[in-house]
């Protein structure tokens, strides 16, 4: 019975390490594994006992694998050296390869190690073979005969200086299938297949093998029946008296089967590979569905929000009816929150959501969401008790991201309280943290779903789904963002009906010196709406009619066209002041028009395309501004004003 394989394991993290022996204990379940989890463990048990391979990790504290492997070299030339590590990286692997490691397998893919620990065994087995073989052919003829015929795996064959065959062992007549009356005599290549390529692959390896001493040989041969066989051995040659190479010999092995494996694995990567690239494209098709999503979902928005705009300022409506409107603008408000929701999520799915964050003051940034929040809250008659620290609250953050987030948590709060409730918010400075919480005594939650409620699509129960709506994404979003500024949100309650508390933890920016404020454009003569023109560029027939109303009302000139060739050639047979464009038209894309005309007057966007893909690509177009379909009229005049009153580019 052969001896329990001897393992020498260093790794320094108990799991990494049982997982590591699982996966050797797959292949062969009596081995034996030593852990050493430092420098002076391993130096002590390469001095006391035999192993037939070293596993190692890359990076320990204060002991690499780099000096690990010096060490092992120095103590043990030939024990394999396996680097099992998840942070080795392609350039390292290669230097370590160089220095003697015999391989790596990634812990992200220790389904590799059996294959891997197995090729290296081998690989010792046959380098011990071919050296006792090689040691033994030097011997006197008597002694070379008996070893050469026990080599039953190796097939050993012995040339003259013409490549004719003088010596075939029992190995080569079990792999190649000729007697030796048969083979004895005849040219080597009698065992190559037919064509030329193998012919010079011969002469090739002889060339080398004269100038090096030896060559590794690895090649198609053929049997006697005709059928192939990959052989892999070394090639030396005979020297004579004065230097003179007298003959050959040739050592070869059978490993057709690891070679056919070899190739599955590789055709294996290689499906994998196509595999990832179709997943890229797959990913690359979603982004454009739901870019296309959100600009087909916002444009209608969009016409509606100025059509309400319009009504809200002219229309007379019976005192029955005074409430649909701002009933018809806050369900404007819910469906384009829902519609950033379904985005964010989807960003953050795709590892895409990004941030820019900056010194901000995190109590302005709740002054702000509460701002926007207001008529939620009069509209519910709720009550909000603030109770903020009493120094500013510097964090370096997104304010954008960070107002979404507090925003998210006090509209829960409103949501999921009774009318008439109170919401707690309070803000503290505690261990350089920043602190809020958001109370409510609303109807609370079940112990079970204190973490499901930040998944993905999910709410406390299927009741609380019906009752209060929603798709259960703003908190899912509100702790990525609060884990991609380094903080945290945890959610508490003592249960059904007992309120809940939310608790947002930020790093502080401790002795932050405030931004500047930002320097003011230079004096420059306003432009008065009335008679400002605007080259309006909207292909959505709604939306183009209201908002033209809406900028015709505030004073502007407006000429509106649909595509991105009627643009350029209104632009080219007017004068305007200002260019205000969607992104996705029947013959382009704004952003052409916003390269063209760019130069000379202020281009903005009004789209439904807002990823951060699309504020980048109209941001190198020399766009002077990137609005969101859909964008209140008033918000619109706004950016309008101000990108008129500054400096022409």
């Amino acid at each position: 019975m052969s001896e329990p394989l001897e393992l020498l394991l260093l790794e320094d993290s108990a799991f990494d390490a049982e997982l590591v022996q699982e996966c050797v204990r797959a292949s062969h379940p009596a081995a034996r594994c030593t852990l050493v989890r430092d420098e002076a463990g391993f130096v002590q048990a390469l001095a006391t006992q035999r192993f037939d391979a070293v596993l190692s990790d890359y990076q320990l504290p204060g002991f690499g694998g780099d000096h690990a492997l010096a060490i092992a070299r120095a103590r043990a030339p030939q024990l394999p050296f396996i680097f099992v590590s998840g942070v080795i990286g392609e350039d390292n692997a290669v230097e370590l390869l160089k220095r003697g490691a015999t391989d790596y397998v990634s812990k992200g893919r220790l389904e590799r190690l059996p294959l891997v620990l197995e090729r290296a065994l081998r690989e010792v087995r046959e380098r011990a073979a071919r050296d006792a073989a090689e040691a033994r052919l030097r011997e006197a003829d008597s002694l070379y005969a008996h070893i050469v015929e026990s080599l039953r795996d190796y097939a050993v064959l012995l040339l003259d200086a013409e490549h004719r065959i003088t010596s075939w062992n029992r190995g080569a007549q079990a792999m190649f299938g000729f007697e030796r009356a048969e083979a004895v005599g005849q040219n080597a290549m009698l065992l190559l297949p037919e064509g030329e390529d193998a012919h010079e692959a011969w002469r090739r390896d002889l060339r080398l093998a004269a100038t090096a001493q030896r060559a590794a040989t690895q090649r198609w041969m053929r049997r006697r029946d005709g059928s192939r066989l990959w052989a892999e051995g070394v090639l030396m040659p005979l020297h004579g008296e004065g230097g003179a190479v007298v003959g050959w010999c040739s050592i070869a092995r059978d490993t057709t089967a690891e070679h056919l494996a070899a190739q599955v694995l590789r055709e294996a990567k290689e499906q994998a590979e196509a595999a990832r690239r179709e997943a890229e494209r797959a990913s690359q098709a979603k982004d454009r569905f739901i870019a296309m999503l959100s600009h087909e979902l916002r444009a209608p928005l969009s016409a509606v929000s100025a059509a309400v705009h319009l009504l809200e300022r002219h229309a007379s409506v019976p005192a029955t009816h005074k409430d649909l409107v701002p009933l018809v603008r806050r369900n404007v408000a819910v469906e384009t929150r829902l519609i950033d929701d379904l985005l964010d999520i989807s960003a953050i799915s795709a590892g895409k959501l990004g941030v820019k964050p900056e010194l901000v003051d995190m109590h302005a940034v709740l002054r702000e969401a509460l701002t926007m929040l207001a008529e939620a809250i009069a509209e519910r008659g709720m009550r909000v008790e603030l109770a903020l620290a009493e120094q500013p609250a510097w964090v370096h953050a997104d304010p954008v991201r960070m107002q979404q987030v507090m925003a998210n948590l006090v509209r829960n709060a409103i949501k999921f309280s009774e009318p008439g409730g109170v919401v707690h918010l309070n803000t503290a400075l505690e261990s350089g943290e920043f602190v809020f919480s958001c109370c409510d005594q609303g109807i609370g939650i079940a112990p079970d779903a204190l973490e499901r409620i930040f998944t993905a699509f999910e709410q406390a129960d299927r009741d609380t789904a019906r009752e209060r709506g929603g798709l259960g994404l703003g908190l899912a979003i509100a702790r990525h963002l609060a884990l991609a500024h380094g903080g945290v949100l945890l959610a508490e309650s003592a249960g059904v009906g007992k309120g809940a508390r939310f608790t947002l933890r930020l790093p502080l920016r401790e002795g932050a010196v405030p931004p500047p404020p930002p320097p003011s454009d230079p004096a420059a003569e306003p432009v008065q709406a009335q008679h400002a023109r605007v080259l309006m560029v909207e292909d959505h027939p709604g939306a183009a009619m209201a908002l033209r109303m809406c900028l015709e009302e505030y004073g502007y000139a407006v000429e509106h066209a649909a595509s991105v060739a009627e643009a350029l050639q209104l632009a080219q047979s007017q004068a305007f002041d200002i260019v205000l464009t969607d992104l996705g038209l029947p013959d382009g894309s704004g952003v052409d028009i916003g390269r063209a005309l760019g130069g000379r007057l202020p281009v903005l966007a009004l789209s439904g395309y807002g990823a951060e893909s699309d504020l980048r690509s109209t941001a190198a177009a020399g766009f002077a501004g990137h609005l969101v379909k859909p964008v209140d009229p008033p918000q619109v005049h706004a950016v309008l004003q101000k990108l008129l009153t500054r400096p022409g580019p």
